[in-house]
């Protein structure tokens, strides 16, 4: 079973009313082991993307891109006002691993893609990986997952743009969160028009560059490994589009979610 260790920020909630608090702010009720899930600004659109791992009625795990680390621990320190709730980053002592392609129980299924294998939280130096981020970023684009890691940047797009109400992340029915009232606007009342795909390479590409059909524009390209990437897609004009989709004049095929 191949295994990596990805590098991500671990942010530890402890309390008693820990898991009302949380979901109070959150995309997703809190289900189970393992939940995925985003927080985001009044305006909708994702501040940090992050799993939440069960250890206790009383004590969470939140793994996040390292990139998103501290904004998120300041955003739930500034949430927390004088709610008894201690908000500690572990990850120099802690780490995150995912495992996949292969049998077992280890960790948790991770609840976006069943395919993409499962996920844990153990102590620093518990496993001896044998395959490197890169694998697993591999792995996740053949099955056209988006992931914040590689895909986008804070505050950048909607929960709706990187597939999360599609991927277990977004929970249109829970009680009030930040950034509700919009992100359930544009489900309610809109088609979604823009969608993260992946997309087979035939030819050279790099992040930025566009997917064009016709000479227009539908997409343009997040992330780029090898011969496949992720890219954030115009469906309502990609629907449109009688021609081959192209990246620099090389042919693409635009997989689905």
């Amino acid at each position: 079973m191949p295994i990596a260790h990805l590098e991500r920020s671990i942010i530890s909630l402890k309390g008693e009313n820990v898991r009302d608090f949380l979901d109070g702010l959150i995309t997703n009720n809190l289900h189970g082991d393992l939940t995925f899930a985003a927080l985001l600004t009044p305006q909708g659109k994702i501040i940090a993307d992050f799993f939440v791992h069960k250890r206790a009625e009383d004590h969470l795990l939140l793994e996040t891109p390292e990139k998103f680390g501290k904004i998120l621990a300041l955003r739930l320190k500034m949430y927390k006002l004088r709610a008894k709730i201690d908000i500690e980053d572990v990850s120099d002592n802690m780490a995150v691993y995912v495992f996949w392609d292969g049998e077992g129980d280890v960790g948790h299924v991770d609840p976006r893609h069943e395919n993409l294998g499962q996920r844990l939280i153990a102590d620093s130096g518990t496993f001896m990986p044998e395959h490197s981020p890169e694998d697993y970023d591999t792995h996740r684009l053949s099955l056209s997952v988006p992931d914040s890691t590689w895909d986008f940047e804070t505050q950048q797009v909607f929960p709706a743009d990187a597939n999360m109400d599609l991927l277990d992340g977004v929970d249109y029915k829970k009680g009030c969160f930040i950034g509700q009232e919009v992100v359930s606007r544009m489900h309610r009342k809109t088609e979604v028009r823009k969608r993260m795909r992946a997309v087979k390479l035939s030819g050279a590409a790099q992040t930025g560059d566009a997917i064009k059909v016709g000479g227009r524009t539908v997409g343009a390209l997040h992330h780029v490994r090898n011969d496949i990437g992720m890219a954030l897609v115009r469906l309502d004009r990609l629907a449109k589009a009688d021609d081959t989709p192209a990246v620099n004049g090389n042919p693409v095929t635009i997989m689905n979610g």
